[in-house]
């Protein structure tokens, strides 16, 4: 058994008896990690603050090959990203790329990229002031196309034809299928996709350093949800909070 330091975000944490919890994080070089941290139940441990969802921490704990559960040694709080939790929607709309780290993520595999995209989407929805919505499709697309879900963009889904573009600039009308990506018309997708959707669409997946604004998230935010679910073969647990949520704006 060896003690290993990483820097890691907390994806979700479950009570495992009267004082402990198990928490999940996603680290860079184990990816998803389990760890039984003993007595942070009690009252008044500091530790249950630091290791609240969302949070990222530096973390200590103590590795055995083949062991499920690695007992947690310590966590420092190195970002609470206050401005999501302060705001009711974008703590909602957040867990939406938290839960697609937490699926798409494996238990001792490196996952770089996966972290890499997870805390940048985090800080920048802690300072985010447009539309939650368009945030959250941009982390969730990103963190699909770091695991390897990227939908087609430039070739049909369904016929593997070009996307045509005419010289307007305006593309004709497409579809978008659950399955693959967009579609050369819309009887070939699950859903129609307008002009303006493909552009926003694009910009979202192309855009890496930052969520761009760009118009048109109620159209791409009800694709992506049932994308993910198709891609990662799961249903999400956040989608009954997030539509309540969306029930009153």
């Amino acid at each position: 058994m060896s003690q290993e330091r990483t820097e890691a975000v907390v994806l979700r944490a479950a009570d495992f008896s009267e004082t402990s919890r198990v928490v999940t994080f996603l680290t860079p070089h184990r990816g998803r990690l389990a760890c039984l941290a003993k007595g942070v139940r009690r009252p008044k441990n500091p530790l249950a603050a630091v290791l609240e969802t969302f949070n990222r921490v530096e973390l200590v704990y103590y590795w055995k090959e083949g062991r499920g559960m690695q007992p947690l040694g310590d966590a420092a709080l190195l970002d609470a990203y206050a401005g999501i939790k302060a705001d009711l929607e974008k703590t909602a709309l957040a867990a939406f790329p938290l839960e697609i780290a937490y699926r798409v993520a494996h238990e001792n595999e490196p996952s770089e990229p996966l972290y890499a995209a997870l805390v940048c989407g985090l800080e920048g929805l802690a300072m985010w002031s447009g539309p939650a919505q368009v945030h959250a499709c941009w982390q969730a697309l990103q963190l699909l196309c770091a695991a390897g879900f990227a939908p087609s963009l430039d070739v049909c889904a369904a016929t593997g034809r070009p996307i045509q573009i005419d010289r307007s600039g305006r593309s004709s009308a497409l579809g978008f299928s659950f399955d693959g990506g967009v579609t050369c018309s819309p009887g070939h997708g699950d859903r129609p996709l307008s002009e303006s959707g493909y552009a926003a669409l694009r910009a979202l997946v192309q855009t890496r350093e930052r969520c761009p604004s760009v118009e048109g998230a109620e159209e791409i935010f009800p694709l992506i949800r049932p994308y993910a679910v198709r891609q990662l073969e799961t249903d999400f647990r956040c989608f009954r909070v997030i539509d309540e949520l969306l029930k009153g704006t």
